[in-house]
């Protein structure tokens, strides 16, 4: 070797890369020393060889301006379980995005929480759980990728697939990893869970794909990013905010929504027809035939959840009017009942109360609004799914849920 190649090796290189060290152990500095402590430590989201993401256990921090813990097994809530069951336990498992996850709500007055709460009153003699699994951002495909993980070690008596309408979005096959992906996966969790400033760097390779090769994937992926980094650093607390209360509501009867909503319009299949267009809808539809089949065979007991709204009356903002069969709850409703499929819906439900009682009725809801889902769902299940499921289920048993005051979820 010359001696300028031999310089290069021995001295070039290794002051390169003692520069770059030197370099990311300021920048680490920086970005700890500017941390936020309500912010908690990073690592909400970690990264998964198969499903893109998922979140990492034992975290404590924020997320869209509500406190947030995932537990020992990965999934949102304030304790602690064992997977071993009791002679009594009865344990439902609930898929989905951030609206069933609870994207800002405060973890108590989510629906599914809410749930536990009306099988608990209902019927006391039994070990209710009911673990919220959902992830945000998650699609069909994703969720049923993550059952087919967790279903084996969870074991579940009956799963519950939260859907909203963004859920139709971006389905794609999901196939087996190879090893490099894998091995990728680990490193990048790791440094997701350990090193502050990984989310910076991440934003900076990303931004710079973008402007070299002006691909729109390169952007929407910036965007996504950005928009999860900022609902992870927002500290202004959402926890004691006017629409997380529980209040009474009033209930809306059929005459007065006919009576108050005059000029609604003509039933149109333009929004189902608009849905069919999405780029992935037929990778969504076979993840869908994938949960049926499940549900045939007898693998796990599914039932659908559709937290999909009514529209709101353009007469006033008092009443929900019924887009009926033609609109987008009467389309899934049909789709993902194919089968014998159980499918279940809060849109009756809320086309009987108050929009302006309702906050967050149209996406990401709060109070109120996850109360009428909690006992849209457990009346469904209550009168349809767990007397099929358990004999001794059927009937009215103990004492029924309070569903109009903040006392229901206490």
């Amino acid at each position: 070797m010359s001696r300028r190649g031999t310089r290069f090796v021995t001295i070039t290189i290794p002051v390169f890369v003692l520069t770059v060290l030197v370099a990311l152990t300021a920048v680490e500095i920086w970005v700890r020393l500017s941390w936020n402590p309500k912010n908690g430590r990073p690592g909400l989201f970690v990264a998964d060889a198969r499903r893109g993401q998922r979140f990492a256990p034992d975290y404590d921090g924020w997320f869209a301006g509500v406190p947030v813990r995932i537990n020992n097994l990965g999934f949102r809530d304030s304790r602690d379980y064992s997977l071993d069951k009791r002679a009594n336990t009865f344990r439902i498992v609930v898929l989905g995005d951030s609206v069933t996850f609870g994207h800002g709500s405060v973890y108590e007055h989510t629906y599914p929480y809410l749930l536990e709460q009306r099988l608990k009153q209902w019927r006391k003699d039994v070990d209710w759980q009911v673990w919220n699994v959902a992830v945000p951002g998650y699609n069909t495909s994703q969720e049923l990728e993550h059952l087919e993980e967790i279903g084996p070690a969870f074991a579940p008596d009956l799963v519950i697939v939260g859907f909203y309408e963004n859920d139709l979005v971006d389905n794609r096959p999901l196939q087996a990893p190879g090893i490099v992906r894998v091995a990728a996966a680990r490193v990048l969790s790791f440094a997701e869970r350990h090193i502050y400033s990984v989310e910076l760097y991440k934003r900076v390779l990303i931004q710079l794909a973008w402007k070299l090769s002006s691909s729109d994937a390169y952007r929407r992926r910036l965007e996504t990013i950005n928009s999860d980094e900022k609902d992870l650093r927002k500290t202004d607390t959402l926890a004691d905010a006017k629409q997380q209360v529980l209040t009474d509501f009033d209930r809306v009867s059929d005459d007065e929504r006919v009576q108050r909503c005059v000029s609604r319009p003509a039933p149109s299949a333009a929004v189902v027809d608009a849905a069919q267009r999405q780029d992935g809808y037929q990778e969504w539809l076979d993840a869908v035939r994938g949960f049926q089949q499940l549900n045939r065979d007898g693998t796990y007991h599914i039932v659908f959840f559709l937290n999909v709204p009514p529209a709101q009356c353009p007469d006033t903002d008092d009443v929900f009017w019924d887009d009926g069969p033609m609109g987008m709850n009467g389309f899934l409703t049909r789709v993902i009942g194919e089968g014998g499929m159980p499918v279940a819906s809060v849109h009756d439900a809320l086309l009987h109360v108050r929009p302006s009682q309702m906050p967050g009725w149209a996406g990401h809801s709060f109070g109120n609004t996850n109360v009428v889902k909690a006992d849209a769902l457990f009346e469904y299940l209550r009168d349809r799914i767990l007397p099929r499921l358990r004999p001794g289920f059927g009937g009215q048993a103990g004492s029924q849920p309070q569903t109009r005051t903040s006392a229901a979820a206490q």
